[in-house]
């Protein structure tokens, strides 16, 4: 049996307090708190740390088992050492390495590491320091401390272990006790108070690799669109920009079978996608009737030379009214083909859809839709969607990091989604970082058309007005309001579409 060599609980200490930066104090803890290979340490990203949970997800390194995940706990002075070392780095992107090579798009190799080691073996006059040392120290002294040979081989990464059933089998918070007891040994009240007075405050680090989205404030919504459904009530949701459209719709709960269109602007290529999709599927005998003897590329040809509302009666005939949902995500700027089209759909499908606004030209092939209109999260759920997003995220004052968002998103959920995002790329949350951040995209839009109106009529007005006073200058001035009176309602129009 080989050697092993393992540094003492003095040594291990001298070696870390000749570490000359945060950088090399985090590469030495990696190896000696948490067991990592060498290479292993050198090729970590940001998205293998769960700080919030003070783990770390290791990809095992060996050509023989590459698929492998084992979860390390940290130690508390890994997590302070990786919390100062941060800032120094110029992405916290969660694909980023921990430590990147100073010449390529890459890490660090062992080799650097090795060449640290080697130095301050001479230095400070520890024999056999290398990077498996320390592995072997973090071995021998957690089994000296009590821990158990499988918890540590778990930790390890051996080979010789079903490492699936030791991960069900540990619980990660019991690891975590047992790092922390062995990196920072049992200590009087009197050390222990002298730790808090001398020891700096501890930092946090606000970087979480592992969210999901959710719904607030939108239960009634949810029930009514999909209770219209259910009763074939074609709906349209009305909204602005970032209250969730897209979202509301994802929420159907349906037995009925889905189609959707995604590009308004391209009607007919997506109705011979649907035309082509359910002669695939389920109306291929259907279909066949029409096409009679067609093979399926001269159909796919037949198809895109049809036009628009031909499409629409074929697809009439293939399929039961409202035996489908039709689902189109915008409908803000359909084109008046586009109109067309859903004029000639409305009672064959179920149609869903949404769009920013209802101009008053569209409302004649929406008369039989049913108008759903969406709000801002009142406060109450602007707070929850807040704290979901942010569940994870270290903040040093939380009640000013929820206010400043709600105020300046307003309760929309969009906004309040990109500033967390925002605030996501700051590895550490001040008041001051906190307070940077501002958004303006949730801001009420001013409609200045009455007051436009208004300032034109003053100015025809002033026409008239110059006879009394005999005032050529107020003639120039009302001539120009009785021009710019002409010609406002194409203004205004140009301006709306311009505005959607």
């Amino acid at each position: 049996m080989p050697e092993i060599h393992y540094l003492s609980k003095s040594e291990a200490d001298l070696l870390l307090r000749s570490a000359k930066n945060y950088k090399q104090k985090c590469l030495i803890l990696l190896m000696l708190d948490a067991g990592l290979r060498v290479s292993e340490a050198c090729s970590l990203r940001l998205q293998n740390f769960d700080f919030k949970h003070n783990i770390i997800n290791v990809h095992s390194l060996k050509k023989r088992d590459k698929t492998t995940i084992r979860t390390v706990p940290m130690s508390d002075r890994l997590y302070q050492a990786i919390a100062n070392y941060l800032p120094t780095l110029k992405t916290t992107q969660p694909d980023a390495f921990l430590f990147p090579s100073h010449s390529a798009d890459g890490h660090i190799g062992r080799k650097r590491v090795w060449r640290i080691l080697a130095t301050k073996k001479i230095a400070l006059g520890i024999p056999q320091l290398h990077p498996h040392a320390l592995r072997h120290t973090f071995a021998t002294h957690h089994l000296n401390e009590g821990t158990k040979l499988e918890e540590i081989k778990t930790m390890l990464g051996h080979s010789s272990y079903d490492t699936t059933l030791i991960y069900a089998s540990i619980p990660t918070d019991k690891l975590k006790e047992r790092v922390n007891l062995v990196t920072s040994g049992k200590r009087n009240w009197l050390q222990r108070l002298l730790d808090k007075i001398r020891t700096p405050a501890r930092k946090i680090i606000n970087l979480d690799f592992a969210r999901e989205s959710a719904t607030f404030g939108r239960n009634a919504e949810i029930r009514q669109l999909n209770e219209n459904v259910s009763k074939n009530i074609n709906t349209i949701v009305i909204a602005p920009t970032g209250l969730g459209k897209s979202h509301l719709l994802k929420q159907i709960q349906t037995q009925k079978k889905m189609l959707k269109i995604d590009d308004t602007e391209n009607f007919k290529g997506s109705l011979a996608n649907i035309l082509l999709l359910l002669h695939e599927n389920d109306k291929n005998a259907v279909l066949a009737l029409i096409w009679k003897e067609f093979s399926k590329d001269q159909i796919a040809t037949k198809v895109q030379r049809e036009t628009a509302l031909n499409l629409c009666e074929l697809i009439k005939q293939a399929v039961e009214p409202k035996e489908y949902v039709l689902m189109i995500d915008d409908i803000t700027r359909i084109t008046p083909s586009g109109k067309k089209v859903l004029d000639r759909l409305k009672d064959t499908f179920v149609i869903v859809t949404s769009a920013r606004e209802i101009k008053a030209s569209d409302t004649a092939f929406l008369w039989n839709f049913e108008v759903m209109k969406l709000k801002p999260l009142d406060r109450e759920n602007a707070m929850r969607l807040i704290h979901h997003h942010a569940t994870g995220m270290e903040v040093e004052n939380p009640e000013l990091f929820r206010n400043h968002i709600y105020d300046q998103t307003g309760g929309n959920p969009r906004a309040i989604t990109e500033m967390i995002e925002r605030y996501r790329a700051e590895p550490f949350l001040t008041n001051e970082a906190v307070l940077k951040h501002r958004h303006v995209g949730a801001l009420q839009e001013i409609d200045m058309s009455f007051a436009l109106v208004l300032l034109i009529a003053i100015m025809t007005a002033m026409r008239y007005l110059a006879r009394d006073l005999e005032n050529p200058n107020l003639r120039l001035i009302g001539a120009i309001g009785m021009i710019l009176l002409i010609i406002s309602r194409p203004i205004f129009r140009g301006l709306k579409r311009k505005n959607l």
